[in-house]
């Protein structure tokens, strides 16, 4: 039987189940079927889709000024969410654990006053660069989405001898990461 005749059936299936159960058993029901459909199979016949469990992510803030030096890395060191393990905080390196599309971001703030230049690396090549000086403090964004092998190494470095402000009470600059496809 082919695929879409096996969806159409669970679907139909799922009609019938729908008036016969209550509502919390039905929404289970035909989530989990719809979670059937959905998925894509390999010529194996092996499920292709990552469970959230397995999908590479992760998010860390920084707790307290840094002065990294040139080139040096930005320590992220509060891990808020690390599925897979592929951050490492005490040496701010994001190790890619599944070859794929990923996504980074930073957020960086300057000390008060004082310039702050920081770029995103990947296998120890600059990618994208933040520059910022004002009268006060000032945060830069940076996004970007890198073609990844596994074992790639990507991190937050600083171009030249700067701060990078933060504190444990207001966490103002973070460093996250995500799969978006293989």
């Amino acid at each position: 039987m082919s695929y879409y005749a096996t969806v159409l059936i669970l679907l139909l299936f799922a009609e019938i189940v729908m008036g016969s159960c209550d509502t919390k058993l039905e929404c289970s029901l035909l989530g989990d079927l719809l979670e059937m459909a959905m998925k894509h199979k390999s010529p194996d016949k092996g499920c292709q889709c990552l469970s959230r469990t397995r999908i590479p992510a992760f998010q860390s803030m920084l707790t307290q000024p840094q002065t990294p030096g040139d080139k040096g890395v930005i320590k992220f060191d509060k891990i808020v969410t690390n599925i897979q393990n592929g951050y490492n905080p005490t040496t701010g390196i994001f190790t890619t654990p599944v070859a794929g599309v990923y996504q980074f971001s930073y957020t960086v703030m300057t000390q008060a006053g004082k310039y702050l230049v920081v770029y995103i690396s990947h296998n120890n090549i600059k990618q994208q660069t933040t520059w910022l000086k004002g009268s006060s403090h000032e945060t830069g964004t940076v996004n970007i989405i890198l073609n990844l092998k596994k074992g790639d190494q990507v991190a937050v470095k600083s171009q030249g001898n700067f701060t990078i402000h933060s504190d444990s009470n207001n966490l103002y600059s973070s460093f996250s990461g995500y799969l978006i496809a293989q």
